[in-house]
């Protein structure tokens, strides 16, 4: 591009504000100095994002990568109107700082033999630091209250808005991990007592972009409810359109509690007034202390420790939900103690008792946090483990069982007893129409196969497209386990 007003270009060369002159085609003609230096880019590099439109990031107030149909050059080629103020933000990869852009442009036409292509100026200037020192993320990400943002996109079930920030507190208090929560959805916290006009509320709310506070139900990731009281709200971009919902929540289980107890106790309370503080305090604790004794036998075997058949199952439904949805394979099976009937005539209960504890401790150390495992009966102990990646399940199998067959040496408490267990398990893609109940039925099949071989081995279905593409994993050789 050639300029014929020498000191208009000297003007441009020279000033401190960024100018950036496109063409017709939206390619970048011409960028001043001050604006490669502004956007850490040469002038080359200009030229080689403006030709390819998916190589511009920028971003706006909230965060969100801004389309190029909506940078100012874009709007101005597409209406011919100028552009004012529009803010834009840039983050560096190096600093992961972000720099902050107040932009217009305008068309211009320049005639030159005859023809009149039109051009669109740029200019911006560096408003970072009129910015805020301080980010919001820092404040969010430490604040005391759980903090989440959805997309506002796909409301109704059963895609409904995906979670893409999650701040520290929540992660903490749901025990889920950062990384498990993006991509999900708010339903994840749900569950069988959470109220569904509560929930068809904010879902009303939602579509009509709206703000609304509802008290809900909640379950942490192990199934342990909590009420949280939610304040929702839609945030909007410079446009004015609804991109995001965030939603603060604060645990209020201990306040909801002590409000029905100080209902139901009320005469009481009536009758000894000068002892209210102490008698509340007193009967709060024991409420909360028995409680929390109700919610474990609820949740969790009293003999093991470790979730019992009904906390399995649930977090089983959830595995099996999440695999679903990203298209992962599953393992799911059943571990059993061998002759265990013996083990309680001949050594007596007691010693049969330390042997499921012990076995039980050697699970629950052996699979991730995230895998679902309980004891599911008897000497019976089922898990599922959700396959992220290409792994051999038959190696995982009998890396349990080894451990177990082991036991003997480490534990002081077996007597020197070897303790053995079978394994049946099942692993597949196939989850479409598979419930958690028949999942442990294929699982129950192998482990009898598994029963019938000698006890002490692996069985593993590994199924295909077809249930009737069924192959089970032979026991390895002495020479196969140790190269494992």
């Amino acid at each position: 591009m050639s300029f014929n007003n020498v000191n208009l270009f000297n003007l441009l060369e020279n000033t401190q504000i960024g100018v950036v002159i496109h063409n017709e085609t939206g390619a970048v003609e011409y960028a001043n100095p001050a604006a490669t230096s502004l956007l850490n880019l040469s002038v080359e590099e200009l030229k080689d994002k403006s030709t390819d439109v998916e190589t511009w990031t920028f971003i706006d107030r909230q965060n969100r990568r801004i389309p190029y149909d909506e940078l100012p050059v874009a709007r101005v080629l597409s209406t011919g109107k100028p552009v004012d103020n529009q803010i834009l933000g840039t983050i560096d990869k190096t600093t992961e700082k972000t720099a902050w852009f107040s932009v217009n442009a305008y068309p211009e036409r320049y005639n030159a033999d005859g023809s009149t292509p039109p051009f669109v100026v740029v200019y911006f200037s560096n408003i970072t630091a009129k910015i805020s020192d301080f980010s919001y993320k820092d404040i969010v990400q430490n604040s005391q209250d759980m903090i989440l943002v959805t997309e506002a996109e796909n409301i109704n079930a059963p895609l409904s808005p995906k979670i893409i920030y999650a701040n520290e507190a929540l992660c903490k208090h749901t025990e889920y991990a950062f990384e498990e929560l993006i991509g999900e959805t708010p339903r994840i916290f749900q569950g069988t007592l959470t109220d569904k006009a509560s929930t068809d509320r904010i879902r009303q709310a939602l579509i009509e972009q709206r703000p609304c506070t509802e008290t809900l139900l909640n379950y942490t990731k192990t199934g342990t409810p909590f009420w949280v009281q939610m304040n929702i709200f839609p945030l909007t971009n410079d446009f004015g359109e609804v991109t995001h919902f965030a939603a603060v929540q604060r645990n209020i289980s201990e306040i909801k509690f002590q409000s029905e107890q100080l209902d139901n106790r009320n005469s009481e309370l009536k009758r000894i007034k000068k002892d209210l503080e102490n008698l509340v305090h007193e009967r709060t604790s024991e409420l909360r202390d028995a409680n929390l004794k109700l919610e474990k036998l609820a949740y969790f075997d009293a003999l093991t420790n470790i979730p019992n058949r009904r906390a399995f199952i649930d977090a089983f439904s959830k595995s099996l939900m999440f695999a679903k949805r990203n298209n992962h394979e599953v393992l799911v099976g059943i571990a059993d103690v061998d002759h265990f009937k013996s083990i309680n005539d001949n050594l007596g209960h007691g010693f049969g008792d330390e042997v499921l504890t012990i076995v039980a401790q050697t699970m629950q150390r052996f699979f991730r946090a995230e895998d679902a495992i309980g004891r599911i009966g008897g000497e019976e102990f089922a898990f599922c483990i959700v396959l992220l990646s290409q792994v051999s399940p038959y190696q995982i199998l009998d890396r349990l069982r080894q451990k177990v067959s082991k036991l003997h040496h480490t534990q002081p408490r077996l007597k020197g007893h070897k303790i053995t267990v079978s394994i049946g398990a099942v692993q597949t893609k196939e989850l479409q129409h598979k419930s958690p109940k028949q999942l442990l039925t294929y699982a129950d099949k192998a482990l009898y196969k598994a029963k019938n071989n000698g006890r002490n081995t692996v069985e593993c279905i590994q199924e295909c497209a077809k249930l009737s593409k069924v192959s089970a994993s032979e026991p390895l050789d002495d020479e196969s386990r140790q190269a494992l």
